[in-house]
């Protein structure tokens, strides 16, 4: 015959331990208590494995891509809409990196549909002899090695030029060559009249990027979209290299303290892509149509809802 002592505690203890299990069970959202029910009833890992894989991670990365995944000409409509309603004057739209003219075609074509082809001027840059090796490490893929290759995205100057007379384009600007000599005095000198509202950066390259802002820095007016197409595409974004090297740069300090590039997230989604330009004092600013504050405005006392 054994006999078996317990302190005084412990089954007060078992018990307070199995409480706080409840506990904690029954603070779960409600989602995943339904989830552990189903564990119960699913036989096997394998099983259980597989419908949590297709039934339940599959859907929600559908959902959130569909509701959340970025799309590059989203932003491009929202910024001639809101240049459209607000602002007065002309603009320019500058795009750097044109390849075969894939989104210059779709940028072009968007200042139509907008009825804005009259006052936005739409110019895009481009060796058209493919990019060039890489400058320096600043340029380079480190995660697998996979660098850009010279000649890689050769373009099509006078099939593109062709393209845009065909379709009667008369706002669109093609600069062919290097682009510390196709942002020249005469395109520098444009952007007095029409300011850029949106400069589409698809250098790849940290250097080509770092040239066209020592060129365009004293340029671009205060709200100023800056679109960068490779921001996450290139060692995940990191700030040591490609064009998001460019902006980490910019925020500390390269064109001085007074300037900034501000992410905007209304537009960039759950992406780094999409920025606002602001310096203090700025180049320029944009002209309203009517501006908000006035010295009689009042925001007027409703009831204590929450409802506006």
């Amino acid at each position: 015959m054994s006999l078996t002592f317990r302190s005084p505690g412990m089954a007060g203890s078992r018990t307070a331990a199995a409480e706080d299990a409840g506990n904690y069970a029954a603070g779960r959202p409600l989602p995943v208590r339904l989830l552990k029910l189903l564990s119960h009833v699913l036989p096997g890992e394998r099983l259980k494995t597989a419908f949590y894989l297709g039934c339940i991670d599959l859907p929600r990365r559908m959902v959130r891509d569909a509701l959340f995944a970025f799309y590059r000409f989203d932003h491009v409509y929202a910024a001639l809409r809101q240049f459209g309603a607000e602002y007065t004057g002309g603009a320019s739209i500058l795009e750097f990196g044109t390849s075969d003219g894939y989104a210059f075609a779709k940028l072009l074509y968007a200042t139509r549909y907008l009825g804005l082809e009259s006052r936005i001027a739409v110019h895009t840059f481009d060796s058209f002899e493919g990019m060039p090796p890489p400058a320096d490490e600043k340029d380079r893929e480190w995660i697998a090695g996979d660098d850009w290759v010279a000649g890689e995205f050769k373009g099509r100057y006078e099939a593109l030029q062709d393209y845009c007379r065909k379709r009667g384009y008369r706002n669109a600007h093609v600069h062919r060559g290097r682009f510390d000599q196709s942002i020249d005095a005469a395109v520098l000198a444009s952007l007095e009249q029409h300011p850029p509202i949106l400069i589409w950066v698809d250098c790849d390259y940290y250097s080509s990027t770092r040239t066209v802002f020592e060129r365009l820095i004293d340029r671009i007016p205060n709200g100023c979209i800056l679109y960068f197409d490779e921001f996450d595409n290139l060692n995940y974004g990191s700030r040591l290299t490609g064009e998001a090297r460019m902006v980490h740069e910019i925020n500390h300090g390269l064109f001085g303290e007074n300037t900034e590039l501000v992410l905007d997230p209304r537009l960039s989604l759950h992406s780094r892509r999409i920025y606002r330009f602001v310096r203090v004092p700025p180049n320029r600013m944009l002209t309203l149509r009517r501006g908000e504050n006035t010295s009689t405005r009042v925001r007027w006392r409703g009831d204590g809802s929450p409802l506006p």
